[in-house]
């Protein structure tokens, strides 16, 4: 009887699998005298001539990937039984199977022999390649379908960063026949490879590795400055880049410190408002293309508000009836000068006071608490400077 097509075998219900071997062979127990094979990428089918005869039960197989060690993968309690398929075996591997028939008392015949190998996996995918997709953090990978019917889908895999295969998408079904990675790294390398797979679950050979590249980042932004004498605003002003179409400016309190983002601009330019006097921030600022590519942060520059003016220096003289105040600025920058005089009941500002000022409205036993302001061109005022005259 010459074997049939795998997918005419009869998978048989077995009632016992053990790694043990079978009892002790007996040479007057009638044996199989013949074994064929059929080998698929994952299973071997196995026909045998029946033995029939009435002390007969089944049939031990054993299988062995080296020839030497075997075990028992079936016991076929049904001497009418020619076929058997072992499966779910490596592709392109020798096997090598014994087989015998046992009797109703579990005693085994001879065994015969057969070394069988399994058929190679199925091709790789014939064609895979970058298509070149100009869009941010995103690769497209095309690949041709696979020509094997029995193909299902792919697995699409990519190297991580420990330098192994990956598998980042599964895609079905066989006509399928592109990818997009999304999510990457700007200006980064990365590689891929397609694996096909069948409906038993049979992975085909690696596709070739194709190499591809994410957009490249835009030229960092260079020659940054930032004013530090400006009234309630820092001015920054950096060099243009060719291709940008926009500017991203990002602030933090310290150098070292978490930036977040400030503004976005399409010039080359950015006067940031700030109501504090002597403010620091420091700032960096990256460019970005027609794609939406971001480049890599400046180094950070430091700019500030201006700071008050001193605290004036003041110097008095006194009578019973009067008292004058000559005023000096350390740093030469007050135009004028507050008076602001508590004496006890009532606050009274005194405006506009140049080097000099002589008030008479006094009380003799009395006591009066001036607080004397330096305010510069910008009409930025200094912390108070505090005398307190008695008379």
């Amino acid at each position: 009887m010459k074997i049939g097509l795998l997918t005419s075998l009869i998978l048989l219900v077995i009632t016992g699998c053990t790694t043990n071997p079978p009892l002790k062979s007996n040479p007057n127990v009638p044996k199989v005298t013949e074994l064929r094979t059929l080998s698929d990428r994952n299973s071997i089918g196995l026909e045998w001539d029946i033995v029939n005869k009435p002390e007969i039960a089944g049939y031990y197989i054993q299988r062995s990937s080296d020839a030497r060690k075997y075990k028992t993968v079936a016991k076929i309690d049904n001497r009418y039984i020619s076929h058997w398929v072992d499966r779910n075996l490596k592709p392109n591997k020798t096997y090598y199977y014994k087989i015998s028939t046992y009797t109703t008392k579990g005693v085994p015949s001879f065994a015969i022999f057969k070394q069988v190998k399994t058929l190679p996996t199925i091709e790789a995918v014939p064609f895979i390649k970058n298509d070149n997709l100009k869009v941010k953090g995103m690769i497209k990978i095309i690949f041709r379908p696979h020509p094997n019917e029995r193909v299902k889908g792919y697995y699409i895999q990519r190297i991580n960063n420990s330098g192994k295969w990956e598998t980042i998408a599964k895609i079905e079904p066989r006509l399928s026949a592109e990818y997009i990675d999304k999510g990457l790294e700007d200006g980064k390398l990365y590689r891929y490879r397609v694996i096909a797979y069948t409906w038993d679950g049979l992975k085909s050979y690696p596709s070739r590795v194709i190499s591809a590249q994410t957009l490249q980042r835009p030229q960092v932004v260079l020659n940054i400055s930032a004013t530090i004498n400006k009234p309630h605003e820092i001015d920054l002003q950096w060099q243009a880049i060719k291709g940008s179409v926009e500017y991203k400016i990002y602030y933090a309190s310290s150098e070292d410190g978490r930036y977040s983002l400030l503004a976005t601009t399409k010039n080359n330019f950015y006067v940031d408002k700030i109501s504090k006097n002597g403010y620091k921030r420091f700032y960096k600022i990256t460019s970005v293309d027609k794609y939406g590519v971001e480049s890599i942060p400046s180094q950070a520059v430091m700019g500030s508000t201006m700071p008050a003016p001193v605290s004036p220096i003041v110097s008095i003289t006194q009578d019973s009836n009067s008292v004058t105040f000559l005023l000096t600025s350390p740093d030469k920058r007050a135009v004028k000068y507050l008076i602001k005089k508590d004496d006890g009941k009532r606050i009274i500002n005194i405006h506009n006071v140049h080097s000099s000022y002589v008030d008479k409205d006094v009380l003799k036993s009395h006591s009066y608490l001036y607080k004397i302001y330096a305010i510069d061109k910008n009409g930025l005022v200094s912390k108070p400077k505090e005398v307190e005259v008695s008379f």
